[in-house]
């Protein structure tokens, strides 16, 4: 049997890694749905003492009294920064541990990709986008989720939330089938969802307003979730007992000692 270990140079050692039983990292999520549903309720779930949301919307009503800290990407705008210097700087701090997090909302993705539209539109004196400058922007979104996804290689979990959109995809075979996913660009959209562990649409009980998320593979739902310990049939929307649940499994253990039950709503 080949000696793995052995048989590499003495200076590139460094770079072999033995996975563990247990996920000991941060977990890098999208959350998506349409506005309305529940998205920054649910970013509220975690812990308010080791969580900073990065707003980019208006949307503060559902983190009225929950004691959250938020980074106003608006109001740093309107103060005389611009949306790139702005995330530029929050990123900065929460990279370099100024800012001691374990949790990073970044709410939402969507409106984000909007402003960066904007903002290049402005710079370059155009009155109304172009065909650069959406590409610029989803350029640039898609380098910016790849920085704050790597976040958590220092144990920090990262929450992307976005608005959701109807994509045509081309099969295989020919045949075009229509997908909701997050609103992130056509383009963009495959990319995003798989860079992060976790792409879960989130979605509420019309008659109870219990809200879960699914992250199962769906046929009318771009979803998945890379890791195991969640209940296929969907999760409550809590974010710290999702986070929990894949930290806790075991992958060392038979599977019926890991499979832990959650009470969903009918789906």
């Amino acid at each position: 049997m080949c000696n793995v270990k052995g048989a590499f140079m003495k200076e590139y050692e460094k770079y072999l890694k033995k996975y563990p039983d247990k996920l000991e990292r941060g977990i890098a999520i999208v959350v998506y749905s349409d506005p309305g549903i529940g998205k920054t309720t649910l970013s509220s779930t975690l812990p308010v003492d080791d969580t900073i949301i990065i707003n980019t919307e208006a949307g503060e009503g559902p983190l009225l009294g929950t004691g959250h800290i938020a980074f106003d990407v608006r109001a740093a705008i309107a103060n005389g920064m611009n949306v790139e210097d702005a995330m530029t700087t929050i990123y900065r701090e929460i990279r370099t541990g100024t800012i001691k997090v374990k949790n990073v909302c970044l709410d939402n993705v969507s409106e984000l990709l909007d402003q960066l539209r904007m903002h290049y539109t402005e710079t370059r004196s155009k009155k109304l986008p172009e065909i650069r400058e959406y590409g610029d922007a989803a350029f640039k979104l898609l380098a910016w989720l790849h920085e704050w996804r790597d976040l958590r290689e220092l144990g920090i979990n990262v929450v992307f939330n976005a608005w959701e959109y109807p994509y045509e995809i081309q099969q295989d075979n020919g045949t075009t089938i229509t997908k909701t996913g997050p609103l992130v660009g056509a383009t963009a959209c495959k990319k995003v969802c798989g860079i992060v562990d976790i792409v879960a649409r989130l979605e509420k009980e019309s008659k109870t307003s219990t809200r879960w998320l699914r992250t199962s593979p769906s046929k009318q739902y771009i979803t998945k979730c890379q890791f195991k310990g969640l209940d296929e049939s969907g999760e409550v929307a809590d974010l710290p007992t999702i986070f929990n649940k894949i930290k806790a499994y075991d992958y060392a253990q038979p599977k019926e000692k890991n499979n832990a039950k959650v009470t969903t709503t009918n789906k």
